[in-house]
C-alpha cells in the first residue's frame, strides 16, 4: 500500500468492481431480449440481487472515503474553500444527474414535453442521490468539530433511515411534496436510487471512516479485511433473520428489495465481502495499486461515460438504440465487454492526455461547454 496517501487501494478498486458491475447489469439487461431470460429463474435471479449491491458498495466507499477527504483545522472547523468544494460536488453531481436525463431538445421546448417524460426526467438516479446526500453529510461535517461527533451523527442518521425505511415506503409522498422532492422519497414514479435506503450506506460509510482513520496507515487495509471476515457472518446471519420477520411477521407486502430492513443488512453483508475481496486482490496485485486509486478516484467519470456510449445523449445515439432489448444473449453479453473496454478506454486516455496537455485539457473543457450550449439553447 502506498504509505504516502492516505487513500486505500482496495477501497478505490471495490468502487470501480461496483461500478463495473453496474455498467455490466445495465448492458446485458438493456439490451439483451427480454423473452430470452426470467429474473425469477437461476442465474438471472442471482444476477438480479447482485445488480442491488452495487450501489451500496459504491456508496459506502464513498462515505469512508469522505472523511479522509475532508481536513479539519485545528478549530475541528472545515475550511470556507473545502466547503465551498464540496458543495459544488455535490451540486454538480446533481445537475449531471438531471442533465444525462434532460427531456427536451432544448429549454425552449421545455413546455411542450409529454408529463410522463417530464416525470422521467425528474426520477432520481445515482447521480442525483449521491449528490444530495453529500451536502447532508458536508453538513454534518459543519455541525461537528471532531470525528467522536461525526461518528455518532452519521451513525444516528443511518440508523434513522434504516428503521423508517418501510413506514417511509408505505406513504404517497407524491400526495403532500412537489413532484421533483417527492421523487428523491418516492420509488413509485421511476426513481431508481431514494434516500430511503440508499443515503443510510453512505452514512455508514462515514461511521467507518472515523474508524478507519484512527488506525495507522499501514495497518489499515489488514483492518478492513479482518473486521469485514468477522463481520460477513454476522450480518448474513442477521440479514437472514430480519428477512424472515419482515415478511412473515410484519407482513411487508412492499418490494423488499426496497423497503426490507432484513435486505439492507444482507447487502451490507455483501458490501463487506466485497471489501474482503478488494483486500485480497491488492495484496497479490499491489503493482497495479495506481490504476486502481486512478479509476477509483475517476468512477464518476466512467458512470457518465457509460451511460453516453449505452443511451446516448443530446448529439449523439447510443447503443440502446439500435439495439434495445433484441439481442441474443451470447450477443448482449459481448456487448458488455464492448461497453467496459471502451468505457474504461476513453476515461484513462482523455484524463491522461488532458493532464499532460494543454491544448487537449481546453479541447475537452470547451467540448463540455458546447455540449451544456448544445443542451439548454440550441
Amino acid at each position: 500500500m502506498n504509505t504516502q496517501s492516505n487513500r486505500l487501494p482496495s477501497l478505490d478498486l471495490a468502487r470501480i468492481l461496483a461500478m463495473l458491475m453496474m455498467i455490466a447489469g445495465h448492458t446485458f439487461f438493456s439490451l439483451v431480449n427480454p423473452q430470452l431470460i426470467n429474473i425469477n429463474d437461476f442465474p438471472w435471479s442471482w444476477w438480479n440481487f447482485l445488480r442491488g449491491v452495487t450501489a451500496p458498495i459504491f456508496l459506502t466507499v464513498s462515505g469512508i472515503v469522505q472523511v479522509f477527504a475532508n481536513k479539519r483545522d485545528e478549530s475541528g472547523k472545515l475550511s470556507g474553500k473545502t466547503i465551498e468544494k464540496r458543495l459544488k460536488t455535490g451540486l454538480n453531481l446533481m445537475f449531471i444527474g438531471y442533465l444525462l436525463m434532460f427531456p427536451a431538445h432544448n429549454l425552449y421546448n421545455i413546455n411542450y414535453v409529454p408529463k410522463s417524460i417530464y416525470h422521467t426526467f425528474l426520477s432520481v438516479n445515482i447521480l442525483q442521490l449521491f449528490g444530495v446526500t453529500l451536502l447532508f453529510v458536508l453538513l454534518e461535517f459543519i455541525l461537528t468539530r471532531n470525528n467522536k461527533s461525526l461518528f455518532k451523527i452519521s451513525l444516528i442518521s443511518a440508523l434513522f433511515i434504516i428503521i423508517l425505511n418501510p413506514i417511509v415506503h408505505r406513504i404517497d409522498w407524491f400526495l403532500v411534496l412537489p413532484y421533483g422532492i417527492a421523487s428523491y422519497l418516492d420509488p413509485s414514479k421511476g426513481s431508481f436510487f431514494t434516500i430511503f435506503p440508499f443515503s443510510a450506506y453512505v452514512f455508514l460509510g462515514v461511521s467507518i471512516g472515523t474508524i478507519l482513520q484512527k488506525v495507522e496507515a499501514t495497518k489499515r487495509l489488514d483492518f478492513i479485511m479482518q473486521k469485514s471476515l468477522i463481520l460477513a457472518p454476522i450480518l448474513l446471519s442477521i440479514g437472514l433473520i430480519f428477512s424472515y420477520f419482515d415478511s412473515n411477521v410484519f407482513h411487508n407486502t412492499g418490494d423488499l428489495y426496497i423497503a426490507g430492513i432484513g435486505i439492507f443488512i444482507l447487502r451490507l453483508c455483501c458490501v463487506a465481502i466485497m471489501f474482503y475481496i478488494t483486500g485480497l486482490l491488492t495484496k497479490i496485485f499491489n503493482q497495479y495499486e495506481q490504476y486502481f486509486i486512478f479509476f477509483g478516484k475517476k468512477s464518476l467519470y466512467v458512470y457518465v461515460t457509460h451511460m453516453i456510449i449505452l443511451y446516448g445523449s443530446a448529439i449523439s445515439p447510443g447503443l440502446n438504440t439500435f439495439f434495445g432489448g433484441h439481442l441474443s444473449i451470447p450477443l448482449a453479453f459481448l456487448n458488455i465487454l464492448i461497453v467496459l473496454a471502451s468505457t474504461l478506454a476513453f476515461t484513462y486516455l482523455i484524463n491522461i492526455y488532458k493532464k499532460n496537455s494543454k491544448p487537449v485539457d481546453f479541447l475537452y473543457r470547451f467540448s463540455i461547454a458546447f455540449y451544456l450550449v448544445y443542451v439548454l439553447i440550441i
